[in-house]
């Protein structure tokens, strides 16, 4: 009889045991639109490689690239409804207008600026954390993509392109408020076309140029209708790590930390790569032909006082100012 209970004990420990190893070994998908090879994406690659490692297996992140797991603004909104895991996410103001702070031109400038406040700790980390917050998902950090410039095709100038008065210039702008206003108040004539058509516009001289993208994006897709690249340097892209609520809950306070730290690690890298790549496209547009116009610090110190005063108060309508005089005065420490 003894033996019998013994061996109905051992049964259920090892079914107990089975189905807890299988509880714990989890694997989560992570979405992401941008391209199989994009340093971003391998940055995420890599985060998720040190995650599985430091969790001995138990935090198991594949990572879906190249929209296959739909559009960025669907597959965000399934991260909401926890029918996704996690995302690399383009934020937009679609889900919270308080995204447009993350493309508010002189938020930070240049790629030192950049750096810094994409750091845990910063008021622009903690605000937009918050503000994912609202969204109902867990804002883990930003990766650098790049920083936007203006596309100018070829035939056409820009005259004095870093001082405010009339460009003669119709320049496609994103639809973000604060980002039109300072392209506005700089002397640019505002166009909204689709970005498919960009190409086809610039060719026929429709319009004029496009400030959508960074040197990677514009060599790879406008080098055959570019005259000349300007570096505003002012206006920076990210690419945001979120979690689904129902997983990070489901995460103890040691994975948790885990996947801060794995982040963090790889947040430098991508910062590091995206300066490599952003340095290495427009090496390639010059060896192209194409003018590329670079301010002096003057210059964009200028830019950047005519942003605070144009641009910052159209997204503090959504932001409020607290958050861009706190970034402000931590930009000013060391």
């Amino acid at each position: 009889k003894s033996s019998k209970v013994f061996m109905v004990i051992a049964l259920c420990l090892t079914t107990v045991f089975m189905f807890g190893a299988i509880a714990e070994a989890q694997t989560y998908r992570l979405a992401s639109h941008y391209q199989a090879g994009y340093f971003v994406n391998n940055g995420y690659r890599r985060m998720a490689e040190r995650i599985k490692k430091a969790t001995n297996g138990k935090v198991d992140i594949q990572l879906y690239e190249s929209g296959q797991l739909g559009g960025y603004e669907q597959v965000f909104q399934e991260v909401m409804r926890g029918t996704i895991d996690m995302q690399a996410n383009f934020p937009t103001s679609r889900f919270n207008k308080k995204f447009e702070i993350a493309f508010t031109p002189s938020v930070a400038s240049g790629y030192d600026q950049i750096g810094k406040i994409l750091k845990r700790n910063s008021p622009f980390s903690k605000f937009m954390a918050d503000a994912y917050k609202e969204c109902g998902v867990v804002y883990i950090g930003s990766f650098c993509d790049t920083i936007a410039g203006v596309s100018v095709r070829k035939g056409k100038e820009v005259k004095n392109p870093f001082v405010q008065g009339d460009k003669g210039f119709q320049l496609r702008v994103v639809s973000i408020n604060s980002a039109r206003k300072w392209y506005s108040a700089m002397g640019y004539q505002l166009v909204t076309i689709p970005y498919a058509e960009v190409f086809t516009s610039m060719q026929t001289g429709i319009l004029d140029g496009d400030s959508g993208s960074g040197p990677e994006g514009v060599y790879l897709t406008f080098k055959d209708v570019l005259g000349s690249y300007i570096e505003y340097q002012n206006l920076f892209f990210t690419l945001d790590f979120v979690v689904s609520k129902k997983v990070w809950d489901s995460f103890d306070a040691k994975t948790k930390q885990i996947v801060y730290d794995a982040f963090d690690a790889e947040s430098q890298s991508v910062w590091k790569e995206s300066q490599v790549s952003y340095k290495k496209y427009i090496d390639l547009m010059k060896k192209a032909g194409v003018k590329i116009i670079t301010p002096t610090k003057a210059q964009l110190a200028s830019m950047d006082t005519i942003a605070r005063k144009e641009a910052w108060p159209v997204c503090a309508k959504y932001t409020g100012d607290k958050v861009f005089k706190d970034i402000a005065a931590y930009l000013k420490t060391k």
